[in-house]
């Protein structure tokens, strides 16, 4: 795992990258707002725009955590 970045943020990267909903996984309501805090958060680290598709910054942390 990629240090600083949650499994839940690399989890919501990966799906962002596969073209699939960032949190596919939350069904329970109290997933709704961990998920909202991680897209957040993956926003201010600039990992993801505004549209929430990868940056460059945000190819970058999966290519290094691919490794």
């Amino acid at each position: 795992m990629n240090a600083g970045f949650s499994e839940m943020e690399l989890s919501a990267l990966h799906n962002i990258a596969a073209g699939r909903d960032p949190f596919g996984e939350c069904h329970m309501r109290g997933d709704y707002g961990k998920c909202l805090l991680t897209l957040a958060s993956l926003r201010r680290a600039g990992l993801i725009d505004h549209h929430d598709k990868l940056t460059d910054a945000g190819r970058g942390v999966l290519t290094s955590s691919a490794a």
